[in-house]
């Protein structure tokens, strides 16, 4: 392992908080404004000609490091490092180096985490020849582009299946394609609910039971790592769903944002019930597929619709009933066009699947990389 000299952040830049300016003050177009969470709007005027390094200073995502576009406005939620001294230090590099440290041991504050410009004097980093940091940062560019595209591909699926289904059948609330109305309970076999066990939030052993969390479902993919592991035996005469490859799991209670949730399992599991709060959806085989219903259900101007029947008294848990979805009114097209699209989707999530095996391998080719660079191995 090379042994490199080391420097002072604070010796080789000037980090500095530009003042914040407010949301109301921000335009459509103009330069790109940097907050705590990279690009967060546009505005008249810019602080930075070139691009800079800045480091998040406040909030939950404290210590995340993005580099501004030129010419661009940085807020004083993010710590800008100004004036650096590029006869010694390559931006890109810098960038990495920052990334393999980590900055957790910088943060300050429990209610409201924070890196101030004295927290950073602390730091240092290793300090290589010149174009032995840019030779370093060439190559995990490249390591990191391969990773981006991969991630990239795992986000445009849903983006793929959500315009192919518009294609397909077009919006479910305009109807432009004349299909004809059902009420959702005239399609729909059966609503199953599950049963809430109280849980832990700890790994199950491979022999214990498990009770999913709403979270499980909330994000439109299934999450099988989403539950609480059960501290006993569950009582008998309980009724226990096990979610099954292709079963259309349904939140009924939720925020407002996130109440009529829904996804599609893509694997059989194991010892892992459903709790009260979700629904097994299951539809009559020969009227409609739960494919169809999962992207009828979270299309967005179908989804307000049933959320507006949505109960409760207070915005942060709200509840919808069975009997509201099941008297919902959709389009329901021909089952041989439903069934074509069951088979794109399929397709889709088997690719996108390969893709995020593809993409942990790609996760660890960068790590490995990283942690050879500053050890002096590349």
């Amino acid at each position: 392992m090379i042994s490199w000299p080391k420097e002072k952040l604070d010796k080789i830049c000037r980090p500095k908080q530009w003042p914040t300016i407010p949301t109301s003050v921000m335009v459509k177009d103009g330069y790109p404004v940097y907050g705590a969470n990279g690009k967060i709007g546009f505005y008249t005027e810019y602080t930075h000609e070139r691009p800079t390094l800045l480091i998040t200073c406040r909030g939950a995502t404290c210590g995340t490091l993005n580099i501004s576009e030129p010419f661009s406005y940085v807020t004083g939620n993010a710590m800008a490092l100004d004036e650096l001294d590029e006869d010694r230090v390559d931006q890109k590099f810098l960038f990495y180096a920052l990334n393999q440290r980590g900055l957790n041991d910088v943060i300050t504050g429990s209610a409201q985490p924070q890196i101030t410009r004295q927290s950073l004097s602390s730091v240092e980093i290793p300090l290589p020849p010149l174009e032995e940091q840019r030779r370093i940062a060439a190559i995990l560019d490249k390591a990191d582009a391969i990773r981006r595209k991969r991630q990239e591909s795992i986000r445009l699926t849903e983006e793929f299946l959500r315009s192919t289904f518009l294609e397909m059948f077009g919006d479910p609330v305009t109807n432009p394609k004349g299909w004809g109305i059902e009420k959702l309970g005239n399609v729909i076999s059966s609503i199953d609910s599950g049963w809430s066990a109280n849980g832990t939030d700890r790994s199950k052993k491979p022999d214990e039971w498990a009770v999913l969390k709403i979270s499980a479902v909330t994000s439109g993919r299934f999450i099988s790592s989403e539950y609480k592991a059960l501290d006993e035996e569950i009582p008998s005469g309980r009724k226990i769903i096990v979610p099954k490859r292709g079963d259309l799991l349904f939140s009924r209670a939720n925020t407002r944002e996130l109440v009529a949730a829904t996804c599609l399992v893509e694997n059989d599991q194991d010892k892992l019930f459903i709790p009260d709060k979700l629904w097994r959806v299951i539809p009559k085989q020969d009227l409609c597929t739960s494919e169809y219903l999962r992207y009828l259900l979270a299309h967005n101007k179908f989804r307000e619709q049933i959320t507006k029947k949505a109960t409760g008294t207070s915005g942060s848990m709200l509840n919808v009933s069975m009997e509201k979805v099941r008297e919902e009114p959709a389009p329901i097209p021909p089952i041989s066009l439903q069934n074509k699209f069951a088979q794109i989707l399929w397709k889709c999530f088997d690719s996108r699947n390969r893709i995020e095996h593809s993409n942990m391998n790609s996760i660890d080719l960068f790590n490995s990389l990283t942690h050879r660079a500053f050890r002096g191995e590349l």
